[in-house]
């Protein structure tokens, strides 16, 4: 892996691609809400998908980490990501819940996530400008 050289231009593209997908579950678990339809497929499979992102960017971020890339960021800017990936995880670990409250807290926790995407993103984004 060491001859593989990626472009930070890489991890704005799936930062982007995170921001997406975390608002597509966001939107999807609030719908759910809405009409007051149990948890089910497409809540898990929103939360899933932007798992997968959160867990691609992070290992963009840890390559660009190992090329030198980001030293001099600030912390928030990794545990963001990491807090938003755990927020999503929380809704598996914890105990089931009845059928619609089941959809509101994976509502809650969606919306948690995204928090902690902006704020990610917009730390990274203010690093990369030169502003940190």
């Amino acid at each position: 892996m060491d001859e593989v050289i990626v472009s930070p231009t890489v991890h704005l593209t799936a930062g982007v691609g995170v921001l997406l997908t975390s608002l597509g579950a966001l939107a999807v678990t609030g719908q759910g809400v809405r009409v007051r339809r149990a948890f089910g497929r497409p809540e898990h499979l929103a939360l899933v998908l932007a798992q997968v992102a959160l867990l691609v960017q992070a290992l963009i971020g840890i390559k660009l980490l190992d090329q030198g890339f980001g030293t001099v960021q600030k912390y928030v800017h990794y545990l963001g990501g990491v807090g938003a990936l755990g927020l999503l995880l929380l809704n598996h670990w914890l105990p089931p819940l009845p059928a619609q409250a089941q959809t509101r807290r994976a509502l809650w926790l969606a919306a948690a996530s995204f928090a902690f995407v902006v704020l990610s993103f917009g730390v990274g984004q203010m690093y990369v400008r030169g502003g940190g």
